[in-house]
């Protein structure tokens, strides 16, 4: 996706007296990429609603000079964008007026950008030679913390070692904070080993309704709201394959929080999120999102599919089977398939995998996927002799990769062959099941803790945002939060994914 001028992306300048020329200069120059309101076109992304241009400007300056390439996240959506530099085009003071309309205009509240600021991070910059990459500007000019829904919460530091969880009314705590910023984290303590925290406040749900929690750690801790255990992780271990999901009726209002947690020695890692009722993202309450620990200890190597072609990972993926199959389709969509249950476990949508933890050092332990929104289809076996078996029935046969690298896996189940492959359109995932053979076939297509809503009949809605369309409506069945497909011999069937 090209993205000719982004003085937008963030941008504005110089001060309230050269507003209008700012005007000038965005309405000649990046209108066409963020429309006349700023809320994006051509599919291109937004500045109302966004980050990026809020703060110190110096973050929005260096986009407008070097210009910013490859995935980036704008108000929650991600965005795959070539943004050409625009440093030899503008001078100083054309950067400084354009940066401040737009943070006068679509962002409100923000500081104008002088004339002197943008001549300091030219100066700064003058010897890189090639565009940002959001994951760059963010480590030197990240965002501040956004407020959460975590209240009057209070952290307590505990030393000490443990293999289970301390009665803690009997412990002293070394050290008692007040954790202004709602966040959860274990580098609040200010120790690398054998220590505890808890943390205590309210959680404020906006709305009465059924909220979901999910819950990591390395090593163990518990999450208790309105005083109820709702969710736990036990014995020393790593984030990844422990990870807990749990589902509360909450009513509108504050509801008592308390967050317990141990850590042992290596990594210190929380992750903490929820959705509300009327949410299709999860919203996070620890510095640590999707299991992506703060600080790693291996260079980011970012893999992403390229020039058209299908980018593969084969390596442990946090979410699914140890045999999980990555890959990353050119339209931003991505899926991994467990070899072991023979079935799609994960999707989401942006970044597909960072490679800087298994390619460095031969790097052990799971690696998350890199983009936000991961669709937890199932964990368990994925083709079944009917409905209600629970056995797998078959085994895996490997996968064909097409010139473009998509895949189709293969399946054979006694003398019946199952073959599943996917081609990605502009928005959306093909998916085709041919069954070969003399008998039916039951497969699995999705069981999680999300509700599944039918739409109009034929559309499925998974976990908020992935939507799923049949070409045979009648062949699916619906069972709790369970969807199963039935093939019979000589079929062909296909399915749609989309994200909202």
């Amino acid at each position: 996706m090209r993205l000719p001028t982004l003085s937008g992306l963030i941008l504005s300048a110089a001060c309230l007296a050269a507003a209008e020329d700012g005007a000038q200069i965005y309405n000649t120059l990046c209108i066409a990429c963020h429309g006349p309101d700023g809320k994006g076109a051509n599919g291109l992304p937004p500045l109302v609603g966004s980050e990026w241009p809020k703060g110190q400007p110096e973050r929005a300056i260096k986009i407008v000079i070097n210009g910013l390439t490859g995935p980036v996240e704008v108000a929650g959506k991600a965005y795959n964008i070539e943004m050409p530099p625009q440093g030899a085009v503008l001078n100083d003071e054309k950067i400084a007026a354009a940066l401040t309309y737009v943070r006068k205009t679509f962002v409100r509240g923000e500081s104008a950008v002088t004339v002197d600021q943008v001549k300091a991070v030219r100066a700064a910059v003058a010897d890189r030679t090639k565009p940002w990459t959001a994951d760059e500007l963010l480590k030197a000019h990240p965002f501040p913390p956004a407020k959460t829904a975590l209240k009057n919460l209070v952290g307590s530091v505990y030393k000490g070692e443990w293999t289970v969880m301390p009665d803690f009314a009997t412990l002293k705590p070394a050290q008692i904070e007040d954790e202004n910023a709602g966040i959860v984290s274990p580098n609040q303590s200010g120790l690398k080993k054998n220590y505890a925290m808890v943390w205590e406040g309210q959680f404020h749900a906006p709305v009465d309704g059924k909220y979901t929690f999910t819950f990591d750690c390395d090593d163990f801790g518990a999450l208790y709201l309105g005083g109820k255990k709702i969710a736990e992780i036990k014995g020393i271990g790593p984030i990844g394959s422990r990870a807990k999901q749990a589902t509360v009726e909450l009513k509108q209002g504050d509801n008592a929080f308390r967050l317990e947690y141990v850590q042992a020695a290596g990594e210190q890692v929380i992750v903490l999120g929820w959705k509300g009722p009327k949410d299709r993202d999860v919203k996070w309450l620890s510095d640590t999102k999707s299991g992506k620990a703060a600080g790693p200890k291996w260079p980011s190597i970012a893999i992403q599919p390229h020039d058209g072609y299908t980018a593969v990972y084969r390596n442990f993926i946090q979410g699914t089977t140890p045999r999980g199959i990555g890959f990353g389709f050119p339209n931003g969509m991505n899926l991994a398939f467990s070899a072991d249950n023979l079935a799609v476990e994960l999707m989401w949508s942006g970044r597909f995998m960072d490679g800087g933890h298994h390619w460095t050092d031969r790097g052990q332990g799971f690696e998350p996927p890199a983009g936000e929104g991961v669709i937890k289809l199932s964990g368990t076996s994925g083709i079944l002799s009917s409905v209600e078996a629970t056995d797998l029935i078959g085994k895996y046969r490997g996968y064909e990769l097409d010139r473009q690298g998509n895949p189709t896996f293969k399946v054979v189940a006694g003398g019946d062959t199952l073959t599943d492959a996917w081609l990605p359109g502009e928005h959306n995932l093909s998916r085709t099941l041919t069954l070969q053979g003399d008998k039916p076939l039951v497969v699995l297509l999705e069981r999680n803790l999300e509700a599944v809503a039918k739409e109009d009949g034929k559309v499925l809605e998974i976990g908020g945002r992935l939507l799923l369309t049949p070409s045979l409506p009648q062949a699916l069945k619906v069972q709790g939060t369970a969807v199963y497909l039935t093939l019979n011999p000589g079929e062909s069937i296909t399915l749609g994914y989309s994200f909202r």
